[in-house]
């Protein structure tokens, strides 16, 4: 192995919290190419090269890939969600549905017949993909994520408290679960002020709610950067349960702690095997009474809400081991299978 060549789709959080810290302790050249705008050029695919497609795939770099296959070191097929099994899909929206029809669905048998290895990054993903070359990665914080603790303030006892939830369009479910909880809190805590992103129907869904704001999606680059100057209080990561859920995995912890914030995470979900509970997050069953009376708490109690955003940033805005899916803290980056 010479060099790593790696297939994305624009720059996107797969990327930067799986592979590049994986890819980095190798210590071999990386070479980052966008499937959408970069076509393959001469020297992309020389003797030697490991090639990492991250998540979708399309027909010119497909074809490439297939005429230069023997002589490619490794080709790893990474995924962060169910992406190769429709019949997972129930309850995505429609958009999002034909996108991994497009970009993987319609290259399954091209993966198969390419990869060499497959990187996951749950351990109930691999689980669904049996494959004897399979690793599962744990995801890091970005290196400028350390600086958090440095922009950090502590909450006034007197002071607003910002509260979010980040989700993305695949996240219609929860955000309708979560409508009827921030109205609650919103209408009992005037310090209370909520920020979520959604398209023009989730404005129209939450905008009539006191002192909430609905920012249009933005992107990868563009969002990191929203995260450093929110220095916020309570993020939200509700999960409800569904075949598709089940694969996806706890990254949404380093863009909480971004934020400056404390999460509180579905449980059970992903998010229990990285957070401990009432120590760097709070883990709650999907009961929208109980979420109330939590945010509640925390919105009363300036020193504990400090006290546990604190700890949530010490704990993932440097890259300190995982905790494994069986409670235990990872000795490496890798999971060896």
């Amino acid at each position: 192995m010479e060099r790593w060549l790696v297939l994305q789709q624009k720059d996107n959080p797969s990327t930067d919290y799986y592979i590049r810290p994986f890819l980095r302790s190798t210590g071999l050249p990386v070479v980052y190419k966008d499937l959408d705008t970069d076509h393959p050029q001469f020297g992309d695919l020389a003797p030697g090269t490991g090639v990492v497609i991250v998540r979708y795939m399309n027909t010119r770099w497909a074809k490439a890939l297939r005429q230069h296959r023997a002589q490619l070191s490794e080709v790893a097929y990474f995924m962060d969600d169910d992406l190769l099994h429709p019949e997972h899909w129930a309850g995505l929206p429609n958009v999002y549905i034909k996108k991994l029809n497009k970009y993987c669905a319609a290259f399954a048998p091209d993966i198969q017949a390419l990869a060499s290895v497959y990187w996951f990054s749950t351990e109930e993903l691999r689980a669904r993909y049996p494959y004897q070359a399979a690793q599962v990665i744990a995801p890091r914080p970005l290196p400028e994520d350390a600086e958090t603790q440095e922009l950090w303030h502590p909450q006034s006892p007197k002071g607003p408290v910002q509260i979010f939830y980040h989700g993305s369009a695949t996240h219609q479910a929860e955000m309708d679960w979560l409508y009827p909880v921030m109205r609650e809190v919103l209408n009992a805590r005037p310090r209370a002020h909520f920020e979520l992103i959604g398209s023009h129907g989730v404005n129209q869904q939450f905008r009539n709610l006191p002192r909430t704001r609905v920012l249009h999606p933005l992107s990868w680059q563009n969002y990191v950067s929203h995260c450093r100057t929110l220095n916020a209080h309570i993020g939200l990561a509700p999960l409800l349960p569904s075949p598709f859920n089940m694969g996806r995995s706890h990254s949404k912890i380093f863009d909480i702690t971004r934020c400056g914030a404390v999460g509180i995470y579905s449980d059970p979900s992903t998010y229990a095997t990285a957070i401990e509970d009432r120590e760097d997050g709070l883990l709650l069953a999907n009961d929208p009474d109980l979420w109330v009376e939590e945010i509640i708490g925390l919105i009363d109690d300036s020193a504990r809400l400090n006290t546990l955003r604190q700890r949530a940033i010490e704990r993932h805005s440097t890259s300190q081991p995982e905790l494994d899916a069986s409670g235990h803290r990872e000795a490496g980056l890798v999971l060896q299978p």
